[in-house]
């Protein structure tokens, strides 16, 4: 596994080639079996290819901030879990603020360390709420959006990204929060996505992201605390 600093150079490399719309520099981040879950819950980008489209339709057109709040990082497991807000401005001129917990996994390769996934957590369901409610730059940003979803992913990806709106919403967001609540951690930002819900949590002075799987008939808790 790659030590901390050479994770940390390779996540940070990420949001450094979105803000200067470097394509080249972001997709070779990725190891060649790479994949992209962005939002987690729709099928992911699996190939080069498919990760190279989804810079098209998600990075290119857009001006995206990340504004970092805390970072985990765990080297033994190759993990960094970015907790943020990530702001994007679109071609209209909207900016949306989405609420995001980031975790790249990062491990070596023939070229040296990589991404070999990138899990994005956010709510796709709140991005669009935000983007409907935010006048008439956030409708035409809407209007724009979906036949460039479907000209750039083709169909079935945009119908499957757009499934992204499903999920365990507000129950799951309780239920998650229950469950940590018993572990004696305090929980903060919670976010659901697909079957998916993680929270900002603290242990005493240790702050980190927990991750709960409700796809199962048990959950599964897994809490990323810095050593």
């Amino acid at each position: 596994m790659p030590g901390t600093e050479e994770i940390r150079r390779v996540v940070e490399a990420s949001p450094t080639a979105v803000a200067a719309h470097d394509k080249a520099a972001w997709t070779a981040l990725f190891a060649p079996d790479g994949v992209v879950h962005d939002p987690v819950g729709p099928p992911p980008q699996t190939t080069p290819a498919a990760i190279a489209r989804f810079y098209d339709m998600f990075i290119a057109p857009n001006t995206i901030v990340f504004e970092v709040e805390h970072d985990v990082i765990l080297p033994a497991r190759g993990l960094m879990i970015r907790d943020l807000t990530v702001h994007t401005t679109m071609s209209t001129g909207v900016t949306l603020h989405i609420p995001m917990h980031l975790r790249y996994a990062v491990a070596d390769g023939p070229g040296g360390a990589a991404i070999t996934g990138l899990y994005a957590h956010w709510e796709l369901r709140g991005m669009i709420a935000q983007l409907l409610l935010s006048g008439p730059r956030g409708l035409a940003a809407g209007a724009l959006l979906g036949p460039r979803l479907f000209r750039t992913l083709g169909p079935r990806a945009a119908l499957a990204f757009l499934g992204g709106v499903r999920g365990v919403g507000g129950r799951g967001r309780r239920r998650a929060t229950e469950l940590l609540h018993l572990r004696g951690l305090q929980v903060g930002k919670v976010l659901a996505s697909g079957t998916a819900v993680t929270a900002t949590v603290c242990d005493g002075a240790r702050r980190g992201v927990a991750l709960v799987d409700l796809s199962g008939r048990e959950p599964t808790v897994i809490v990323h605390l810095p050593d």
